[in-house]
């Protein structure tokens, strides 16, 4: 309960300087996951596994009505694969497909609100975050 309040606190903290979060910050975001849709669940889900590598967007981006700017960005995925998250038939690269107002394909959304990094799921406990971490 006490790790809880502590990365919580941290995530928090985090949140309004994500640019700048240090490695020990990523971690710490990376350990707070929010796959079931709120603050609680953020915390309740516990870390994923290790990271899928980076995927460098070459331009900014809109997904889902949110920006993401051009730039290199760690990418962690929860109960699916880092094969068919990244690659240039990965879901990233289909999402990267749609025009900026398009809707996201079924069954994925995009988590608003969720702390820490941007967060897509299709389903409970799979899904994956991106967060940026260099120009």
């Amino acid at each position: 309960m006490k790790l809880t309040r502590i990365l919580m606190t941290l995530a928090m903290s985090l949140r309004s300087s994500a640019k700048k979060a240090t490695a020990i910050g990523s971690t710490a975001l990376i350990a707070v996951l929010s796959f079931g849709g709120s603050i609680d669940s953020a915390f309740a889900a516990g870390p994923q596994g290790p990271s899928c590598g980076t995927y460098k967007f070459q331009k900014d981006e809109i997904i889902a009505g949110q920006l993401f700017p051009k730039g290199t960005y760690v990418v962690n995925s929860i109960g699916i694969s880092c094969a068919k998250v990244l690659g240039t038939k990965g879901v990233i690269a289909q999402f990267l497909k749609l025009g900026d107002k398009d809707l996201l394909p079924k069954p994925w959304q995009y988590l608003y609100g969720a702390v820490g990094a941007p967060k897509f799921i299709s389903g409970p406990g799979l899904g994956f975050r991106v967060q940026w971490i260099s120009p």
